[in-house]
């Protein structure tokens, strides 16, 4: 480096002084002496060997330059400090949801946000401006800083079925037309608390592959008259007509009975392989970022605990629905030995996934569209936290359990929500 700027302070003032055709010629020499790229050795080259006058110990002294000396580029923060503090607020209202599904929400509820009482003073016009064009990577630098890690684990309450694994079939990918909406995978989610005795609450998880809409029922347990009641249910109130089911291998689903409702409302239904829990991919991360960041891993026992548990799928379902965006894979490729995934670029609400298909009816949007009118993402929020503090109530104690709600986990425990 002191051979460098040796050399630079010598040539610096012949190159100063020299033409433009003999300039080109000492560069390149120079260059090639250096290692340098042009551009850099030219902004060397204008400073190099030049006498400035300093102040050093109270006295003048002339001192020869080697380099330029840059000055510090000093940005200034456009997204501060008020629009950190909205953002934050906005994360924790809304369960810590991730900075991906977090823009587009802001976004499509912003008026609904900057009029309402809870968020009146972080929102000002200014903030609100901003708002509107801030970045997920913007937000997700905000939450990086507040965001904690908190790792949860549950434990499986799924009995193998033994009855009908001939009868039902094993599903592949060739069986269903994914790309048309109807079709559902099942599964259920035990509220045991980590101890998997006596009776307690489970909650029956029905997601479509196709528009990622999901529907969750509250069980007084898994006997088969409540698991056929809660998916008619479902069937009554999905947005579209249910073509197929998919489950597990647990005894819930696998019998006679709920083959015969199958057979009876012409739903086609198939399980998924045994020990392969990614076959129901699409309900099992509903199950845990919906069901289990919500409810949590607490144990719920009896009726009136079945009654609130019913009360946050009242509203939880919803506001899952309309206003929660989501990302799908939409492409997997083989890389060498790993497999690359590619996502959506924008999330959308599986209420937007209605709207965008073709072959879904116009009266069916309307009516939806007409329900979703009469809806305020931040009334259903405040219902939501309600029916959980009720909940709360109900949550029982074990010696194996975790007596405590998970709607204040964030998303960085379980990570994003990717359909």
């Amino acid at each position: 480096m002191k051979e460098k700027q040796a050399l630079a302070g010598v040539t610096g003032p012949r190159y100063r002084k020299a033409k433009k055709t003999e300039k080109s010629r000492i560069l390149d020499e120079f260059c090639l002496s250096t290692k340098y790229h042009r551009k850099y050795a030219i902004a060397i080259l204008k400073q190099a060997g030049k006498t400035q006058l300093r102040r050093i110990n109270n006295q003048t002294v002339k001192v020869k330059t080697t380099s330029r000396t840059r000055r510090k580029r000093v940005y200034k923060r456009y997204y501060d400090e008020p629009v950190e503090k909205a953002v934050l607020a906005i994360w924790a209202f809304f369960r810590f949801v991730c900075g991906t599904r977090l823009v587009p929400m802001i976004r499509d509820n912003l008026d609904a946000l900057a009029e309402h009482r809870r968020f009146r003073r972080l929102i000002t016009a200014l903030v609100k401006s901003k708002l509107a064009t801030v970045s997920r990577s913007t937000v997700e630098r905000m939450l990086g800083r507040e965001r904690a890690r908190i790792k949860t684990k549950g434990t499986s309450a799924t009995k193998p079925g033994t009855l009908l694994k001939q009868q039902i079939a094993v599903r592949t990918f060739w069986r269903w037309d994914d790309k048309q909406p109807g079709f559902c995978e099942i599964d259920t989610v035990s509220h045991d608390g980590g101890y998997a005795k006596g009776e307690y609450l489970f909650t029956l998880s029905a997601t479509d592959v196709c528009l990622c809409w999901s529907e969750f029922r509250a069980l007084k347990n898994k006997a088969r008259t409540w698991t056929e009641k809660a998916l008619e249910d479902i069937r009554a109130d999905f947005p579209v007509p249910l073509k197929g089911i998919d489950s597990d291998n647990g005894a819930e689903f696998i019998n006679w009975h709920l083959n015969y409702w199958c057979e009876q409302h012409s739903v086609t239904f198939t399980r998924g392989r045994q020990y392969h829990k990614n076959d129901s991919a699409f309900v099992e991360q509903k199950n845990g970022d919906v069901v289990r960041k919500t409810i949590g891993y607490g144990r719920l026992q009896g009726d009136d605990a079945l009654d609130a548990l019913a009360e946050v799928y009242v509203v939880l379902n919803p506001l899952n629905n309309f206003f929660f965006p989501n990302l799908k894979c939409i492409d997997k490729k083989q890389v060498g030995q790993k497999t690359k995934r590619v996502y959506e670029k924008v999330p959308k609400t599986p209420f937007q996934r209605i709207l965008d298909r073709d072959d879904i009816p116009a009266e069916l949007k309307l009516r939806l569209a007409e329900q979703k009118a009469k809806m305020n993402i931040i009334t259903l929020q405040e219902e939501l936290q309600k029916a959980l503090d009720n909940l709360q109530k109900f949550f029982q104690h074990n010696p194996g359990g975790v007596d405590r709600l998970a709607s204040d986990v964030p998303d960085s425990a379980h990570g994003k929500n990717l359909t």
